[in-house]
């Protein structure tokens, strides 16, 4: 549910709490913030503003650098360092010749600082922009939440693939990282190698674990996983960066994949990425089907399937972190949130 501004409406209902000392200026940032909408509830002092902010749901902090017992710096230092609060945005209100103030404002960890004294219009925005800001990442930590659920779902059901997910992951984000690829897209690189196979969901377990040759009929029903993971991940917030890796991390340089026949640059890269790491870490890992190969099995297929079934430029980067590494095991899997 949105307001008519197109704002989630639980923006409009949030509640500020504002740490002032000075009646009057308490007063202004009420009034000011009273008139767009917000609940307002006031401290004098920072201990008085500490104990409010444990009782009470608040969405945002406006604190006055000086107040009777601590100051604003100390303040803002004491609610980003409680497991409870630090995820609670805080605005400091400084003086305008203050720069050093500002410098330890921001070392103090907070959001924002806003020079007094603050006109209605400036505030306002101020306030909404942090408050979207925590939208959107609640709208993060819940995807966060969808992600590990859906990955230990997969895994689950076929207790020979415990942490392999991770893994890919590991190296996906490994060869993402010395792409030079940005901290934001290596997020959601991670995201999508821990969920590419999210649609196995679908597929009976005995099919997965056949020891034999799959039937056409099987073989069929594990083809169809990249469409299902992508229907199920579908609805998920910022999905359109997962969903291509999903889709089409089983298709092939030379055309000859699965579901849709890219080849060649047509394949995204995070997909392109995936694929090379999920190979490596299925051929290194025992499968219900087969024993793991070796770490030297394992890079001479790559090896061979470069240009053909995977991207030759990656698999060579790939393999030069594989060398350095010396090892076929991840002994943790590096988190990108």
């Amino acid at each position: 549910m949105t307001s008519a501004a197109g704002e989630p409406a639980d923006d409009i209902a949030a509640t500020v709490l504002v740490a002032q000392d000075d009646a009057e200026s308490e007063r202004d940032l009420r009034s000011s913030l009273e008139t767009a909408g917000y609940r307002v509830i006031s401290a004098k002092d920072g201990a008085g503003a500490l104990r409010l902010l444990i009782a009470h749901p608040v969405d945002l902090v406006l604190c006055e650098a000086m107040l009777p017992d601590m100051d604003g710096i100390e303040v803002c230092r004491a609610i980003k360092q409680a497991p409870a609060t630090r995820d609670t945005p805080v605005v400091l209100l400084i003086a305008p010749a203050d720069e050093p103030l500002r410098q330890r404002a921001i070392d103090a960890g907070a959001d924002d600082v806003a020079l007094t004294p603050v006109e209605g219009a400036t505030l306002q925005t101020l306030v909404r922009a942090q408050l979207r800001i925590r939208h959107l990442k609640r709208q993060i930590n819940e995807l966060e939440g969808i992600v590990v659920t859906l990955a230990r779902a997969v895994e689950d059901r076929d207790h020979s693939s415990g942490g392999l997910a991770e893994k890919v992951a590991h190296w996906a984000m490994q060869l993402g990282t010395a792409l030079g690829l940005p901290d934001d897209q290596l997020t959601f690189l991670y995201k999508a190698a821990l969920l590419h196979d999210v649609g196995t969901l679908s597929v009976p377990v005995g099919v997965l674990a056949k020891a034999g040759r799959l039937d056409p009929g099987e073989f069929t029903q594990v083809k169809r996983h990249p469409l299902v993971g992508e229907e199920i991940l579908a609805p998920l917030p910022r999905a359109d960066q997962l969903l291509p890796a999903v889709r089409h991390h089983h298709e092939r340089v030379d055309g000859a994949g699965y579901p849709d026949g890219l080849g060649g640059d047509q394949i995204p890269l995070f997909a392109r990425i995936i694929a090379i790491a999920d190979a490596f870490v299925a051929m290194t890992s025992d499968r219900p089907y087969r024993r793991r190969r070796t770490r030297e099995e394992a890079i001479r297929i790559l090896e061979q399937g470069a240009g053909k079934q995977w991207d030759a430029v990656l698999v060579d980067q790939f393999l030069r972190l594989v060398g350095e590494t010396g090892a076929d095991t991840v002994p943790q899997a590096r988190s990108a949130v």
